[in-house]
């Protein structure tokens, strides 16, 4: 591990071994982060490693994985199906309450919340979910110049089961949204919507926002 907290391991998903990124001890508390899907993963990536550290800094353990055909994945988008995301989720929080000996709350940002049903945990945070038919139409809307799907050469398992796809709700569930989002939640934070920004992005203010609510998500359910 570097000096910094940050380490890579491989889960062994259904259909081979997969990375998951660990910042901070393997034995701390768990949580395991569900990325958005498609362009939205990388647009928050930073997001995510930086709201990590700051949980690690609050004496967490935090996990993000590779789903299959994505990030580090030797597996082809275009060989990928729905279930094989939604078996990957449910991998990687094996392998995190193998590593740390406890099971992991499960932090999902937008599609996220549509694959994070399966896995154990002891409970679920989701930030801004959305139904699969509205990131269908975003996809549809990136396309230019005849590219379709913004360039993702997505499996049709995939199209056709995301454009039916809606977060399931799982109790214990806690929904978070921006001030500016009109959806229902459980709780509004500040910052922006990095994940409608044309290029990845960053905000320290949002990451400590997100961090905050996740730890005190966390302890309410880890008491219960």
């Amino acid at each position: 591990m570097n000096p910094d907290g940050l380490a890579y391991e491989q889960y062994q998903s259904e259909a081979g071994p997969e990375w998951i990124m660990r910042i901070g001890a393997a034995e701390a508390p768990p949580i395991l982060f569900v990325p958005p899907l498609f362009e939205e993963m990388n647009r928050t990536r930073a997001l995510i490693a930086a709201t990590m550290r700051v949980l690690t800094g609050r004496g967490f353990g935090c996990w993000l994985p590779d789903l299959r055909g994505t990030g580090e994945s030797e597996a082809a988008l275009e060989d990928t199906t729905w279930s094989d995301w939604r078996h990957d989720v449910t991998a990687a929080a094996a392998h995190v309450r193998e590593r740390s000996g406890q099971i992991p709350l499960l932090a999902a940002l937008r599609g996220g919340a549509l694959i994070d049903d399966m896995a154990a945990a002891i409970g679920r945070w989701r930030l801004a979910p959305v139904d699969g038919a509205s990131l269908v139409r975003d996809m549809v809307r990136a396309g230019i110049a005849g590219v379709e799907w913004a360039g993702y050469d997505a499996s049709a398992d995939v199209r056709g089961r995301l454009a039916d796809a809606r977060p399931f709700d799982q109790e214990p569930l806690r929904t978070v949204r921006l001030v500016t989002d009109a959806g229902a939640a459980d709780a509004k934070i500040t910052g922006p919507a990095l994940w409608r920004r044309s290029e990845p992005g960053n905000s320290a203010e949002l990451a400590e926002a997100i961090a905050e609510d996740i730890a005190a998500w966390h302890a309410t359910c880890a008491g219960s």
